[in-house]
């Protein structure tokens, strides 16, 4: 009986140690960095640009989408949203003074997406946050 409660503590321990990222009898454990997925509106602040990277959850089951959109006038800006580096839709550059913006993207599990823009007065690139 003594032997089972020191093995039910110790494999106890050893999970406790494994969800927390802390040390296992095989070594220690590089804890994981979970970056929590985000919803809202983020303005992204370039000379001469409005433009706003938008996440929010759609479908069933829901998850994160993203897309970017003007907010006021951002004739030649240039903006992308990428997937992990690989670009999913550009304009380059904006040829409107109205309303723009890109198609809704799955941004579920899997998927780190953000929007950047390049300011037509600085050259600058500028980017909303990665989700």
């Amino acid at each position: 009986m003594k032997r089972n409660a020191i093995t039910i503590a110790t494999a106890a321990l050893l999970a406790a140690g494994a969800l927390l990222g802390g040390a296992s009898a095989a070594g220690a454990a590089t804890p994981k960095v979970v970056t929590p997925k985000v919803e809202g509106t983020f303005p992204i602040t370039a000379p001469g640009c409005h433009i706003s990277e938008e996440i929010e959850l759609q479908g069933s089951p829901k998850h994160d989408y993203m897309k970017w959109e003007t907010t006021a006038n951002s004739l030649n800006c240039k903006v992308s949203i990428t997937d992990g580096g690989t670009l999913l839709e550009s304009r380059n550059p904006i040829t409107t003074t109205g309303h723009d913006r890109s198609e809704w993207y799955y941004d579920g599990p899997g998927h780190i997406l953000q929007v950047c823009v390049t300011s037509p007065t600085s050259g600058l690139v500028y980017c909303g946050p990665q989700n």
